[in-house]
């Protein structure tokens, strides 16, 4: 590869709201001189970036269908600053590392992309490096760089993370769900039970693995012992994890200067119920089939089968956050399928995930005279956080990066 006049770097990872984030450009100044560059700028930019597209048709005197769609869009700027780092009247020979850097403020939103259909909401921050070159027909030479940003923790979220990672030993809440299926149109209902047991919780901190158990129940419509076999009983609970489907989901509000719209999104599979990465363990028992006698019509019963699931999940999505233009949650669904029209059970209930790492402190940093390594260079003590984005996110379209000579 050829040597380029400039060159940016800065660790790639989620950063945290409140820390200073630091990196250098490199510049090889006889390429920069020769090249036309007269400056060279550092641009930090976050916004929050809102669109709703409605759409009509209508039909003419010919009988011709026309579609239109007029698009609302609405832009937040919520982090900038800039700073120039090297002008030709500074040194004009060698390599130069030019070091930069910025607080991102503590109140940060953090960062988050999602686009269905008509509708957009990205929050999104990114670094820019600009080489001025005067001229008319000259185009300034850019590098940018996106990155994710999450709010701080606060020390109880810090410490129920803690928790966590050391095994959950404290109260359990379980979200139970009952329903009445059958087989056909007529007859007598059967009954499906579920139980989705987790940490007792009022918010889950995210990038942070726990515990879940999911425990199924199956009972059969009223029936005489001797009916069956067993395998063949209606409803067969489910015998492995491939067999019901638990998901994460968000709902998602956007708002422009007259629009309101929302979608409620799929955001992944959870806990092993199919190849997840989000899932560390996949544990399944079954109890032995239970026969209960009926207590109002002799020689006749239920039977009632429970297998008891058991795994881990890590929520490593953007905290639940709410604005005046774009807001979001989420929300846990779990469903078991069974045959027949209508039979699907499903329950959903709400989970509240907030910012589970606390912003990093500056570590105390020795080099050499002739070394080009900064602070910037040393990753953080402790766990980063991950943070599940769409490529879309790394495009960084809103930020106004073209040929202006802005």
């Amino acid at each position: 590869m050829a040597p380029q006049a400039i060159l940016l770097h800065l660790q790639n990872r989620v950063r945290i709201a409140g820390e200073l984030l630091q990196g250098h450009v490199e510049l090889n100044v006889p390429l920069a001189l020769e090249d036309g560059i007269k400056a060279v700028r550092v641009k930090l930019r976050g916004s929050i970036y809102v669109e709703i597209t409605e759409s009509s048709s209508s039909t003419d005197s010919n009988g011709h269908r026309h579609r239109t769609s007029d698009t609302q869009r609405r832009l937040i700027e919520v982090l900038r600053a800039d700073a120039t780092l090297w002008t030709d009247d500074g040194p004009l020979t060698g390599i130069l590392n030019l070091p930069f850097q910025f607080f991102l403020p503590v109140d940060l939103p953090p960062s988050f992309h999602c686009s269905v259909l008509d509708r957009k909401g990205v929050i999104s921050y990114a670094i820019e490096v600009v080489a001025d070159r005067p001229g008319i027909f000259k185009r300034n030479r850019r590098i940018a760089s996106v990155f994710p940003v999450v709010p701080p923790a606060a020390p109880q979220d810090v410490a129920i993370q803690q928790f966590l990672h050391q095994g959950w030993s404290g109260e359990w809440k379980a979200v139970v769900h009952e329903d009445r299926i059958r087989r056909g149109i007529w007859g007598d209902y059967s009954v499906v039970k579920t139980k989705l047991v987790m940490p007792a919780l009022a918010a889950f901190p995210m990038s942070t693995p726990f515990t879940f158990r999911i425990h199924v129940t199956t009972e059969t419509k009223p029936l005489k012992h001797t009916d069956g076999p067993e395998e063949k009983l209606f409803p067969a609970p489910p015998l492995n994890f491939s067999q019901i489907k638990f998901a994460l989901i968000r709902n998602v509000y956007f708002r422009t200067a007259s629009r309101r719209n929302h979608t409620t999104e799929t955001v992944f599979v959870l806990g092993g119920t199919d190849d997840s990465p989000h899932s560390a363990t996949r544990l399944l028992e079954a109890d032995p089939p239970e026969w209960i006698p009926s207590n109002k019509d002799k020689g006749k019963g239920i039977w009632r089968r429970t297998v008891h699931m058991q795994s881990t999940m890590s929520l490593s999505v953007p905290p639940g956050f709410n604005s005046e233009c774009l807001s979001w949650d989420y929300a846990l669904r779990l469903g078991v399928p069974f045959p027949g029209i209508g039979n699907d059970i499903e329950s959903t209930s709400a989970v509240t995930i907030v910012p589970g790492f606390a912003c990093p402190q500056i570590q105390p940093f020795s080099r050499g005279p002739d070394s080009a390594l900064t602070y910037a260079d040393i990753p953080p003590p402790g766990p980063a956080p991950s943070l599940d984005l769409p490529p879309a996110y790394w495009a960084g379209e809103h930020h106004g990066w073209d040929d202006k000579k802005g």
